[in-house]
């Protein structure tokens, strides 16, 4: 039962003990500099642990033959040891302290930045929650151990190499006593770790899946709310992981603390026999008081660090799960081809899909052989059912995707050819509920192009028609917008996707019907101002209500990933196919609707 645990452990392991040893070390070596004035710190504080209990020796035998100026000469001797480890300690702590929160801050700022190269397909499968724990829980877990834990084993290690030096020198017939104690904090050792090594990782697990449902649950807080049944499932079901997570913690925490109570009971034991058998020394006259009063002290810096070093061998267990899921994130998160040799960006907009297959899945193609073709400056429309891939032949213009075969190109190019900052630059997209970050509506609208100046920005918005809209915000375009935009109307919203188009000025503009949320008089502003942005420029649509893109120049309908009509609005009505079909449906919906 042991080896298979062990197997099935080994399994679920990505990476081998020693290859995140030596990705934790590598990481560690970039910080020379601060390791060097941590190291110096360090290795005082055990030279000075090393005097102290020789100084005690002398002072105590100073004090049992009565030579006062000896007695004298030791105390002060031991102040100065007593006053310059104070020191010493707190230059070491803060210099820790330091490099720990340094190490979070670089090794978090290099994942979040990762975090925009990588491909979008491995972002999206992964819950947003979990890839929040990683950054967050995971990297504080490894900056502590990765910045302090290697310099303080160092000096946990020549700590009791030194003691056991100084108790050698001491008296060797209680050294032999007390280096008795090994073999039994190495089996200890053995038992207990592996144990935590399965219980921490399983903490990292349930963390992620706690941070999860949180970002999941919050970001739908008014849904839930609206629903008081799904509301009593949603806590109930927290409180299950909840409650899973709780175990795991206790569990890792029973691990960590059965490996302190077998080391103090191995550190209790060696100090009675050594007490017993250094007594029974000193009433034999083999041994001075003060020669047992060092030697005690001696014990505990070989006991201390040797604990020390234990509950840092069981922390690492956690670090270790810990750093998997970081260097598993930062190496195996491909980031986004860009081999493309061709740094100019499109200048005329024309865009052809020819035989592109693509899907999610290996074995299920979304796009089975799609072929189209849109003119420089063409108003062109994809339409079908949910689920046809509308959708995804955007995200495979973008580039999010790369097509199983088949080719995708701009001006004749293939997409593959472009870099990405080329093709991103001319080949906007604006989606139905547009993204807005914290700052304020003029920041938002200069996302699309920082070098816009304000008064670009309030000719564009005037030249629309759309300064009302400007003039309903409280503060204008300083308005502070929350998190997600949630203190403006979906309009608003809109509003700054629009004028992100002008400042922008992409050749191509994909828009996921943009205005379909919005009331009627807003939208049809909106739409307005939309067509003479588009004026000059490829535009692609992702139609959902047909009757917005009936003054289309080129209607491509997509059924089952497949483009099966092409057209203007009445010559696909004339068919009578797919197109018309739907088209009677939306109609006849609207019109009952009015009834």
């Amino acid at each position: 039962m042991f080896f298979m645990r062990l197997d099935e452990e080994k399994a679920a392991r990505k990476y081998p003990d020693r290859v995140l040893i030596a990705k934790l070390v590598k990481l560690a070596a970039s910080y020379r500099l601060y390791f060097a004035v941590l190291a110096a710190t360090v290795f005082s504080r055990v030279a000075l642990s090393m005097f102290n209990p020789y100084v005690t020796k002398f002072l105590i035998d100073s004090a049992v033959s009565g030579n006062l100026p000896a007695l004298a000469f030791w105390s002060g001797v031991f102040l100065i040891l007593i006053a310059a480890g104070l020191v010493v300690g707190f230059a070491g702590d803060y210099s820790s302290s330091y490099l720990a929160n340094r190490v979070m801050y670089d090794l978090r700022s290099r994942m979040y930045q990762h975090l925009y190269r990588v491909h979008l397909s491995a972002v999206a499968e992964e819950p947003v929650g979990r890839i929040v724990s990683r950054i967050t829980n995971d990297v504080d877990t490894i900056g502590f151990v990765a910045a302090t834990g290697l310099i303080n084993t160092l000096a946990d290690v020549l700590t009791i190499g030194g003691a056991m030096l100084m108790m050698w020198s001491l008296s060797p017939q209680l050294s032999l006593v007390a280096y008795a104690m090994l073999p039994l904090i190495v089996v200890a050792n053995l038992v207990v770790l592996r144990r935590a090594r399965r219980a921490y990782r399983e903490t990292r697990r349930k963390i992620a899946e706690v941070t999860s449902r949180i970002s999941q649950d919050v970001a739908g807080a008014a849904v839930v709310q609206a629903f008081s049944f799904r509301r009593q499932r949603n806590v109930e079901e927290f409180r299950r992981i909840n409650e899973e997570n709780l175990r795991a913690n206790v569990q890792a925490e029973a691990a960590s603390s059965s490996m302190n109570v077998a080391m103090a009971a191995i550190e209790a034991l060696g100090t009675v026999l050594i007490l017993v058998y250094g007594g029974n020394l000193v009433m034999r006259g083999l041994a001075t008081v003060g020669t047992l009063v060092a030697f005690y002290g001696y014990l505990a810096s070989f006991f201390r660090p040797l604990r020390m070093l234990v509950m840092f061998l069981t922390t690492l267990q956690s670090t270790m799960a810990a750093a998997e899921r970081v260097f598993i994130f930062l190496e195996e998160w491909k980031p986004e081809p860009d081999e493309g040799d061709v740094s100019e960006p499109p200048q005329l907009g024309e865009v052809e899909f020819r035989d592109v297959v693509f899907g999610y899945k290996e074995g299920q193609p979304v796009l089975k052989g799609v072929s189209f073709k849109v003119k420089p400056g063409e108003f062109a429309a994809i339409v079908g059912p949910t689920g046809a891939g509308k959708t995804t032949i955007v995200s495979l213009l973008l580039r999010f995707y790369e097509p199983w075969s088949g080719q995708i190109l701009i001006d004749g190019v293939d997409v593959r050819r472009y870099k990405l900052s080329a093709l991103r630059s001319a080949v906007l997209m604006i989606p139905q509920e547009p993204l807005l970050v914290s700052g304020t509506v003029l920041e938002n609208i200069l996302l699309a192009n920082p070098e816009a100046t304000r008064e670009e920005v309030e000719a564009a918005i005037k030249a629309l028609g759309l300064w009302d809209l400007v003039e309903s915000l409280p503060q204008g375009l300083d308005t502070p917008v929350l998190e997600g935009g949630k203190n403006l109307s979906v309009g608003q919203r809109q509003l700054v996707s629009l004028l992100r188009v002008f400042v922008a000025n992409p050749r191509i503009l994909v828009l996921d019907e943009a205005t379909s949320s919005i009331d009627p008089r807003t939208e049809a502003r909106l739409q307005a101002a939309l067509e003479k942005l588009i004026e000059g420029r490829t535009a692609i649509v992702i139609a959902h209500r047909l009757q917005t893109i009936v003054r289309a120049d080129h209607i491509i309908v997509i059924e089952d990933g497949r483009v099966v009509e092409e057209g203007r609005h009445e010559e696909l009505l004339a068919k009578g196919g797919v197109y018309a079909k739907l088209y009677g449906i939306q109609m006849a919906a609207a019109e009952a609707a009015r009834a």
